[in-house]
C-alpha cells in the first residue's frame, strides 16, 4: 500500500481524532503497569508521527515504524529528528534491541487484510519486546464496519483540496475505501489523485486467539474508557502483557 498524496492531507483529515486525549489515555493505561517516562516505546504504523511526537514529549524513548515513505517523511519533520524512524511492514519488522512497550493506533491492525498477517504482526511485536512488556492497540469493530462505514461516502471540502471518500462493504467484514483527492494547483486548476485500501474487522475472539501464544492478561476496553465494550462499540482497545 502506498499513500502518496494522501499522506499530505492525512493530518487534516484526522483533526477530529484528538491525539492528545488518546495519548493521555494510553499513558494512563501504561501507568497501571509502571510503563512511564524513560521507557522504550515502539510506535508501530506510526503514520505521520503525531503519537510518536507526543510520547517523545512525555519522556518516552520512541521508535517509529511505518511502511509509507511519504508518511515517514512528514513524521521525521514533525519529530525534529528525535525519533528513529524505520520503513517496514508490521508483519516483517525487527528491532536491534527489545522495547518496554508498543502501541499500534487508529485501527492500523485493521489494515492487515488477513488473519495470517495479524498473527505475524503479533509475533513480531512479541519478538521485539521485553518479557512483561505491554502492547496496546485499538481496532475498528465489526459493528462499525457493517453499520457505520459500510457503503457510505464522506466529503471533505478544504481550501487547497477536495476529497471524496467512498466506502464499499465487501465479504468477510472487509471495507474497501476509495479516495479521490482533487488538489488545487498554482495555476488554479485541480490535479486528481486516487488511493484505495481495504480495512478488515476481526471478531474479538479471533484477535484474542491470535494474541494467546504471545500475550497474557489481555484487557479489552471501550473507546477511551475502562468500560467493557458492548454490541455497538465502534472502537475498542486491547491492553496486553507480553509473556
Amino acid at each position: 500500500m502506498s499513500y502518496n498524496y494522501f499522506a499530505k492531507v492525512y493530518d487534516d483529515l484526522t483533526e477530529n481524532i484528538n491525539y492528545k486525549v488518546r495519548s493521555d489515555y494510553i499513558s494512563d493505561l501504561f501507568a497501571d503497569y509502571n510503563i512511564k517516562r524513560g521507557a522504550t516505546l515502539l510506535d508501530l504504523a506510526c503514520g505521520t508521527g503525531t503519537f510518536s511526537k507526543l510520547f517523545c514529549d512525555k519522556g518516552f524513548d520512541v521508535i517509529g515504524i511505518d511502511l509509507s515513505s511519504e508518511m515517514l517523511e512528514i513524521a521525521s519533520f514533525k519529530c525534529n529528528g528525535k525519533v528513529p524512524l524505520i520503513k517496514a511492514k508490521m508483519q516483517e519488522f525487527s528491532l536491534a534491541e527489545p522495547v518496554d512497550a508498543c502501541i499500534c493506533c487508529l485501527d492500523s491492525v485493521n489494515h492487515l487484510e488477513c488473519l495470517e498477517d495479524v498473527k505475524s504482526t503479533f509475533k513480531n511485536i512479541y519478538d521485539s519486546m521485553k518479557s512483561g512488556g505491554v502492547f496496546i492497540f485499538d481496532v475498528n469493530t465489526v459493528y462499525k464496519h457493517n453499520y457505520v462505514l459500510a457503503d457510505n461516502t464522506f466529503v471533505f471540502d478544504e481550501d487547497e483540496y477536495f476529497l471524496s471518500w467512498d466506502n464499499e462493504l465487501l465479504a468477510d467484514n472487509k471495507v474497501r475505501m476509495l479516495l479521490d483527492i482533487f488538489a488545487l494547483q498554482d495555476n488554479g486548476s485541480y490535479k486528481r489523485y486516487s488511493e484505495e485500501f481495504i480495512e478488515t474487522a476481526y471478531e474479538t475472539e479471533v484477535l484474542l486467539e491470535a494474541l494467546a501464544p504471545y500475550f497474557k492478561n489481555v484487557k479489552i476496553y471501550d473507546d477511551l474508557t475502562k468500560n467493557a465494550p458492548d454490541e455497538k462499540s465502534e472502537r475498542i482497545y486491547f491492553v496486553c502483557e507480553r509473556i
